[in-house]
């Protein structure tokens, strides 16, 4: 959010053209909107993507859009859902193009970034990672992020019924995983 506001302030005829949005600059409430969501959009998609880098371009990516969307969004209530839609079908976009030019070592574990973190959190954090992203996705918009099952669904981009079988699955493999340890 930083980076995109400090940029619009610098150079904001260019930037603005650069982001399709108006020359004009988004509203000092809609800016303060958006910075207000951040935190939980980038915990969701650390969540989601399980790479720092990763969650960060979503976020961008989400803030971009939000920007160019702006005022577009009349309810103040369902900001949050739009901008989690956003960033989770955004993130499942990026997978499915990267699967059809990537093969990845399946082998290779990445350590957490963050600082010192309880056993829990770690046996937590890998055992979503043993979830596949559709999947995971669904428990983190639903469990740990707030959304009904109706907003998760209609983030994932299907049925109610869909998201409640991803949570049902995701839920009874986290517990296997969880029960090992």
């Amino acid at each position: 959010m930083r980076v995109i506001t400090e940029t619009l302030d610098r150079n904001e005829r260019s930037e603005a053209a650069r982001l399709a949005v108006p020359a004009t600059a988004p509203s000092p409430e809609w800016v303060a909107t958006l910075h207000d969501h951040g935190p939980l959009l980038l915990a969701a998609a650390r969540a989601i993507t399980r790479d720092e880098a990763e969650a960060e371009d979503l976020v961008q990516t989400t803030f971009e859009r939000a920007l160019r969307a702006g005022p577009a969004i009349r309810e103040p209530r369902a900001i949050r859902a739009w901008l989690l839609t956003v960033q989770t079908r955004e993130a499942l976009r990026v997978v499915r193009r990267l699967r059809r030019t990537l093969h990845l070592d399946p082998t290779v574990h990445e350590l957490p970034v963050d600082g010192p973190e309880t056993s829990e959190s770690l046996e937590l954090d890998e055992a979503l990672s043993k979830l596949s992203r559709p999947i995971r996705a669904a428990v983190v918009l639903h469990h740990m992020v707030g959304l009904s099952v109706r907003e998760t669904a209609d983030a994932l981009g299907v049925t109610e019924n869909t998201a409640k079988a991803r949570l049902k699955t995701g839920l009874a493999r986290l517990r296997e995983c969880l029960d090992e340890h």
